[in-house]
């Protein structure tokens, strides 16, 4: 769990909003391989252990990688700083994967929790934040369909019109009252056969454009007319049933919308709290802008 509080501080400026707004790419600052050592409050950061930490900074540069591992020492030493001034004992935690806190980690997060927990979004803000996305909280459009495979025996043209030949057979069959599942149990050449050629719940992009245009151009319960040529032969497909793509009800996003506003909220909550801690403390060889860079 390397530093993930600190860096939602260090990253906050770019964070975006649920419309998909920004303000554009924030200018990048820079820390030279030599530039002046810093010292917060007369304890220094160490050159050796900026390197280290901005490997695990994503930077155009390296330049860029050493700022923005500056800043978050100094966040980090921030916080300690603070942690020790309130006489706080680490309780480490672990995450998902079972990976345990180290010490200062577990201060860092602790002082964040108790001295800068941002209020808990309402009901009220996250309704307002779904009646003004509403175009972001849609199912995706959903179809089932059904296909029966014919695939040519080598790559021959003689192959392959033999078996357009056997899948328009197979059409007329179906036009005539056959069981189209049979069918495919029969003589598709697809593992679906197996299960009469169903291709189960499927979303726009799933299949190859040309096999999932013509499902797409049927009624639901329809059999196309006409084989379709794909590279792995040629199919008779069917639409069995087509969802629309539907508006979400505000109660089956709720936790997902009030999730995403707590984490921006404790971002911003954290930023303040460490841009005060900034303001009091004494701070050599680095300006640690919490805002936009300029």
């Amino acid at each position: 769990m390397k530093h993930t509080l600190i860096q939602n501080v260090v990253d906050a400026p770019q964070q975006e909003s649920f419309s998909g707004c920004s303000h554009g790419p924030i200018p990048a600052a820079r820390r030279a391989a030599g530039a002046p050592p810093i010292f917060v409050n007369g304890i220094e950061i160490a050159e050796s252990a900026i390197a280290q930490e901005a490997q695990n900074h994503r930077a155009a540069t390296g330049a860029e990688a050493r700022a923005a591992a500056a800043r978050a020492l100094v966040i980090r030493e921030l916080l300690l700083q603070r942690a020790r001034a309130l006489e706080l004992a680490p309780a480490p935690a672990y995450d998902a994967d079972g990976r345990e806190e180290t010490a200062d980690e577990a201060l860092v997060r602790h002082v964040l929790e108790l001295e800068a927990s941002p209020i808990e979004p309402s009901e009220a803000e996250c309704r307002r934040v779904y009646e003004a996305a509403a175009a972001q909280f849609v199912s995706p459009e959903l179809y089932e369909a059904s296909h029966i495979l014919f695939s040519p025996e080598n790559d021959g043209a003689e192959a392959w019109t033999a078996a357009n030949l056997r899948a328009a057979e197979t059409i007329a069959a179906i036009a005539e009252g056959e069981d189209f599942a049979a069918l495919a149990r029969a003589y598709s050449t697809c593992p679906t056969a197996a299960e009469g050629g169903s291709l189960g719940q499927l979303q726009r992009g799933d299949l190859a454009a040309e096999v999932e245009g013509a499902l797409l151009s049927l009624q639901p319960g329809a059999v196309g007319g006409a084989p379709v040529r794909s590279r792995h032969g040629w199919h008779i497909v069917r639409l069995d049933r087509l969802t629309p793509a539907q508006q979400l009800p505000f109660e089956s996003v709720e936790s997902f919308i009030r999730s995403s506003l707590r984490a921006r909220a404790w971002a911003a909550a954290s930023t303040r709290y460490v841009a005060t801690l900034a303001g009091s403390a004494k701070i050599e060889g680095l300006s640690l802008s919490l805002g936009p860079a300029s």
